[in-house]
């Protein structure tokens, strides 16, 4: 688990400030969708007592972005293709919504701040070639922009509650992105689609900004869902040389900390502990 970044900002409420931190290892990828949540963990990483972590897991849990297994262990929510395709409807009825009210409330001010959004996610897409001039781009840096996009949208519709409520969505879709595109190159091309969303609402053409964010909307809805059949694909062809229980042969297993420098798991199943390529840990 990598939350060395994370640490809570002591100028806040401890609880108030672990929960940020923890929701942002979520929302970043860097707690992985598989591995196993436990207090005394994230504690000594946090380096905060059980209490403010066990609180924000509370709240976590609350917002459907921790869940627990019938064995009583705390993971990361891992949400389906079906989640995606519903979650994408909702926010785009609340996003139509929306752009059209920011296209009659949006101040200089909020466009000003949605024009050097998508000049920083332009520089950002556009940054590093590679040797075959290909973008190398950093996809969760990406990500955080087109999220602050849409956010200044909302807050740009003078309406408190879209924005609530849009937020909401935004962090399980943020979920399901990062669990499906990390590494990947699909966000490259939201920018475009950004800009003309953009210049509909500067020019206060709300007829335009709407159908521009519904055809955004379901462009990306469309890539999920291509995302989600690929790697569906990916993990039948590779279902033979996964890692699987020694005991029940069953490859439901999570991560479980490390013991001696190696990777330990546990079986869902069984309960088996063990150790990578197969040996057997105690208890």
């Amino acid at each position: 688990m990598i939350l060395s970044q994370k640490t809570p900002n002591r100028s806040g409420s401890l609880y108030e400030q672990t929960y940020l931190a923890l929701r942002s290892a979520i929302l970043s990828g860097d707690i992985a969708a598989d591995e196993r949540l436990i207090e005394t963990h994230l504690a000594d990483r946090l380096e905060v007592s059980r209490t403010p972590v066990r609180e924000a897991i509370r709240r976590l849990q609350q917002e459907s972005l921790i869940q627990m297994d019938s064995d009583g262990g705390l993971y990361i929510v891992k949400l389906s293709l079906r989640d995606a395709i519903k979650l994408y409807d909702c926010r785009i009825a609340l996003e139509r919504l929306a752009v059209l009210e920011a296209c009659k409330h949006a101040t200089p001010h909020h466009l000003r701040k949605i024009e050097q959004n998508l000049v920083l996610a332009e520089a950002a897409a556009n940054s590093s070639p590679s040797a075959q001039g290909k973008p190398t781009v950093d996809s969760i840096h990406l990500l955080e922009l087109s999220c602050e996009f849409h956010q200044l949208i909302a807050k740009g519709s003078g309406n408190s509650w879209i924005a609530s409520l849009l937020d909401q969505i935004s962090q399980k879709i943020t979920l399901i992105r990062v669990q499906t595109l990390k590494g990947l190159d699909q966000l490259i091309d939201i920018d475009t689609e950004h800009r003309q969303i953009y210049e509909a609402i500067a020019r206060r053409d709300g007829v335009a900004a709407e159908q521009q964010m519904v055809n955004h909307l379901r462009a990306s809805q469309a890539r999920i869902a291509e995302v989600f059949e690929q790697a569906e694909r990916a993990t039948q062809a590779s279902l033979d040389s996964r890692t699987k229980c020694p005991r029940c042969d069953s490859f439901d297993i999570s991560r479980n900390g490390r013991r001696a420098g190696r990777q330990n798991y546990l079986c869902k199943s069984c309960g088996r502990q063990f150790l990578e390529y197969g040996a057997l840990s105690h208890g």
